[in-house]
């Protein structure tokens, strides 16, 4: 029988290597994508509760939006009260001068 020459045993060696970096390489990208799972599932569950703070905070703006005047009729009911009062001043300074 023949022993083995070398390059043929380097080779197999050489082979074995390569299919152990490729399991390795495998195993790692099996890891991470089970890490970017997780991460992407919390960052879902975050994203789901943000929304949710949202629609709450939306709700409370209506409300408050119903509980206070706005700029535009506050100055409009402003400009009336005004308008009246002018009203008020101009006939009691007639009275005033009528007498």
């Amino acid at each position: 029988m023949a022993e083995p020459s070398n390059s043929t045993n380097f080779e197999g060696r050489l082979q074995t290597g390569i299919q152990l970096l490729l399991v390795a390489l495998l195993g790692w990208a099996g890891f991470e994508l089970v890490d970017l799972g997780k991460s992407t599932a919390v960052l879902q569950q975050r994203l789901t509760y943000q929304g949710e703070i949202i629609s709450e905070l939306r709700a409370e703006l209506r409300n408050y939006g119903d509980l206070y005047y706005r700029k535009d009729t506050a100055q409009r009911q402003i400009s009336e009260l005004q308008d009246s009062m002018g009203e008020l001043e101009s006939r009691v300074t007639d009275l005033e001068n009528h007498r």
